[in-house]
Formats: structure tokens, sequence, C-alpha cells
């Protein structure tokens, strides 16, 4: 006989979902200008070892992962996983009483590359 497991929620109400994070092409398009408002403010990537990026090739992205060659990855746009993204716009959120234009642009840029993107 097979069991069948009900789980559920111990709020009482519906369950809340959640899915993993997948850069699109779409999302890698957006998310450039997002990392030039970064680079343009200071913050840079500290390349490692498998860390995605991806390379522009006309219209379309190549994403390659880093392999003992962070040194050639100059205009590279790095991927970082949703965790990353969310650290950096709190990051932003507490630069943001510097009265720095660039600043606030970057944080409205991630700001809404979230909403758009990560959920």
């Amino acid at each position: 006989m097979k069991q069948e497991f009900v789980i559920s929620s111990s709020l009482g109400g519906p369950r809340q979902g959640f899915s993993n994070f997948t850069w699109t092409t779409e999302a890698i398009d957006r998310w450039e200008a997002v990392w030039s408002a970064l680079w343009k403010i200071g913050i840079k990537w500290e390349w490692q070892n498998r860390d995605p990026y991806a390379r522009r090739r006309g219209d379309l992205f190549n994403v390659f992962a880093v392999h003992d060659d962070a040194v050639r990855l100059d205009m590279a746009i790095p991927l970082p996983g949703r965790e990353i993204i969310v650290e950096i716009h709190e990051y932003l959120l507490d630069l943001r009483c510097h009265d720095d234009p660039r600043v606030e642009d970057a944080t409205s840029l991630i700001g809404r590359w979230i909403k758009d993107y990560v959920g």
C-alpha cells in the first residue's frame, strides 16, 4: 500500500512558493547596466574559480566559469548568486546616507532588477 505524506503549513495559510534563480539573456542584459553602476561607485568582484561570468557577443551573452584565468576577465560581467545580489543591495541601502547620486542610481537599478528577476 502506497503511503502519502501531507505536510501542512504551521501558519494555517497557503504555502509560500520558492524557486531557484536563473540567469536568462534578458536578466544578464539588464544586470550589465547594474554592474556598470556598481563599478562606478567602487564595488569590485573578487573572482574565484567556478564563479560564473558573461561576455557580450552581439545581442547574446556567452556564459563561462572562472578556471585559473581571473587575470583575463577584464570587461567580464560577474553573475553572482541571489544571496550576494541581495547583500550588495543591502550594502547600498546603508550607503545612501552619503547623498551621492551615483549610489542612489545604483541602489534604484539593483532594486528594480531584484524585483524583476529574483522576486
